[in-house]
């Protein structure tokens, strides 16, 4: 039975502040139903709670499933505020499904706040809330499976039928939303167009050469593409669709519950689940020509793509964010596009993303695994030859950290007079309200101050939190073994070790160099190494962060013979020996030698002392550097908002 209020008095002494929560699932949902939910709550609460009422209402639209909703999140912080006598829902499930109800309840009579759930019949005034929050949770979940599977069945038993006909590729007419395959046409404009891409295909033409036709004639994407411009992806998703050669398809892929989060990520279904329906009319080309196709371009691409360890994709069902270092942190400093693996059908070599997508012409890689280890090396070094701090810069890190804790208390007190302010207004209002005065611009008005106070405290919370303690600056000593253990213990497994260096350099750029005198492109590292988020706070400090960062420069390359030993030529060159006998005691040709002679003449003449220079626009001698000339170039830098 859901009781009233049973005398119990508000929590600000006034006024009941009433929470209540509608929610639908989908968009496809009428959003009436949230009025109706309202509606029955607010004649709960007028029914049963017998004093003056503040009412707020949380609508949403999204799965109950779903535990990281914003609408959760927000609901949870409006209960931990424990201003709210009541939370008033239609069911719990309108709260969130599953276990997670069951807490949010518990958190709820931690704070004061009565819940009550309408047609589930719970009221956590009554003892037995906690049985009946089982069998409400149970009854929810078990109704959302049974109504997943007949959703399921629906929709396959529908596609065998000709129905349940969804987003179409390029090439084809649907007349209305709701039409089956059998009033689904071919567009007789694009039979030409299909047959083209088929017969250059079939030549060994690429996906990209046929692409640029397509632009180039402007062939549109197709309705249910959000681009108007054809890329690879596009183009392949067409040509692998079995709806060319007349074979509708379902169930290749099904969702997949993540019980942390609620939400679902596709995989693919088992071969038993595929549904197929030939529609003969929708067919573009024969069914021969189109399964020899397909095994001609699966043979072509197999190369390229990434090989199986014990018959399955090392990378499948892994998240983009774990990848070994330097993956993810290197950018490109000519247009800031990320490298990424798989440089030029290499897996372990990183390539501008920029490049792959003809927005960037440098398209120089880099070995990955050589990238690291020089990388590493560096950092080891630059750690192994920090300085001492001395007592005078601990001092001046106390002295700035004083200036932060002033300028907080200060804030500090500005807020606690917003915050008193606010309270005697409050009072006043009470005032009013035991008056007899129950005015609607009085209610409101009481809300309002309410929601004022609300921020203050959060804005007093939030600096709170910060430290208030003097840190003491580490010994160097210390420093450095902190910074070796962290590392040292993510070289057993390179995605630790992403974590580790992540935090330590967040960002590298990678710059192109070449020698003074020609040759290829290479790729130069410069990054800031900063030490201090190894020790909680100090980050906040400019002195500790500029005595504890270092700007490092590292080459991700090998150097070619002639500068690998130039100096040594030079050298043995100055104390008058030939270039034979420099050859012979150096185990090198005398070419090399030539070279690495030719090489310091060129440095001298120009004025240098390192014979690596910056690379600033596309060269134009390298014939394996001309995406700059591709009709599909140009140039893009990254947009950080993308």
């Amino acid at each position: 039975m859901l009781t009233s209020n049973a005398g119990l008095p508000p929590k600000n002494g006034v006024v009941y502040q009433v929470l209540i929560v509608a929610r639908i699932s989908t968009e496809h949902q009428d959003p009436r139903s949230l009025s109706d939910q309202e509606t029955l709550c607010r004649q709960w609460a007028d029914s049963n709670v017998s004093g003056q009422t503040n009412v707020r209402v949380i609508e949403s639209q999204g799965s109950g499933e779903l535990l990281d909703r914003q609408e959760l999140r927000d609901l949870e912080t409006a209960i931990e505020s424990n201003k709210y006598d009541f939370l008033i829902v239609e069911d719990v499930g309108r709260i969130c499904r599953r276990h997670r109800v069951h807490d949010f309840l518990e958190m709820a009579i931690d704070n004061d706040t009565r819940v009550i759930a309408i047609n589930d019949h719970i009221d956590t005034l009554v003892d037995d809330w906690k049985l009946k929050i089982s069998f409400a949770s149970m009854h929810h979940e078990i109704s959302n499976a049974d109504t997943g599977k007949r959703i399921r069945r629906t929709l396959r038993s529908r596609h065998m039928q000709g129905l349940v006909v969804q987003c179409l590729p390029y090439g084809y007419i649907k007349p209305h939303p709701g039409a089956s395959d059998q009033e689904v046409t071919k567009d007789p404009a694009a039979e030409p167009i299909i047959e083209e891409i088929f017969s250059r295909l079939e030549n060994g033409v690429s996906y990209s050469e046929v692409v640029d036709w397509l632009n180039a004639e402007k062939i549109p994407t197709g309705k249910y593409v959000s681009s108007n411009r054809w890329t690879v992806s596009t183009l392949r998703n067409l040509v692998y669709n079995p709806l060319l050669k007349g074979v509708r398809v379902r169930n290749r892929v099904k969702s997949k519950r993540i019980n942390k989060t609620g939400r679902r990520k596709s995989i693919k279904a088992a071969p038993d689940e595929l549904l197929e329906r030939y529609c003969p009319h929708l067919a573009f080309v024969e069914t021969h020509r189109y399964d020899a196709l397909i095994r001609f371009l699966d043979k072509k691409n197999a190369a390229y793509r990434r090989k199986k360890v014990d018959g399955r994709d090392p990378r499948a069902m892994v998240p983009k964010k774990r990848t070994r270092f330097p993956g993810q942190q290197v950018f490109c400093a000519v247009c800031g596009h990320p490298m990424r693996w798989g440089g030029h059908g290499q897996v372990d070599r990183l390539v501008c993303k920029g490049a792959k997508e003809y927005k960037c012409w440098q398209g120089a890689t880099f070995d990955g695994n050589l990238a690291s280890e020089k990388i590493l090396a560096a950092v080891f070094q630059a750690i192994e030859a920090l300085p001492g701090f001395t007592e005078n810069l601990q001092s001046q890190v106390i002295e700035e950290s004083r200036a932060f804790t002033d300028a907080r208390d200060s804030e500090k007190k500005q807020i606690q007079k917003r915050i008193d302010k606010l309270n005697r207004e409050m009072g006043n209002l009470i005032k009013f309200v035991k008056s007899g005065n129950h005015s609607e611009a009085l209610m409101k008005e009481i809300a309002e101050t309410e929601k004022q106070l609300d921020e203050a405290s959060f804005e007093m919370q939030e600096l709170d939190a910060h430290r208030s303690l003097v840190p003491k600056l580490p010994s160097s000593d210390k420093v450095r073994e902190l910074a070796m253990d962290a590392i040292t213990k993510g070289l057993d497994c390179p995605y630790r070790l992403s974590r580790v260096m992540r935090t330590l350099v967040p960002r590298i750029e990678a710059h192109p160099v070449r020698l003074c005198d020609g040759g290829a492109i290479v790729v130069r590292a410069t990054f800031e190494l900063n030490l201090c988020p190894l020790f909680p706070g100090l980050n906040e400090f400019s002195l500790a962060r500029e005595v504890m960062t270092q700007t490092l420069e590292v080459d991700l390359f090998e150097p070619v013979q002639r500068e690998l030993c130039r100096e040594q030529v030079v050298e043995l060159r100055s104390k008058g020996m030939y270039q034979r006998d420099i050859a012979a005691q150096l185990d090198i040709t005398q070419p090399v030698v030539q070279n690495a002679l030719t090489l310091q003449d060129t440095m001298d003449t120009l004025g240098l002392k390192d014979p690596y220079v910056p690379v600033t626009e596309a060269p134009t001698d390298l014939g394996r550097m001309r995406r700059h000339l591709h009709p599909r170039f140009k140039f893009q830098p990254y947009d950080t908002g993308s």
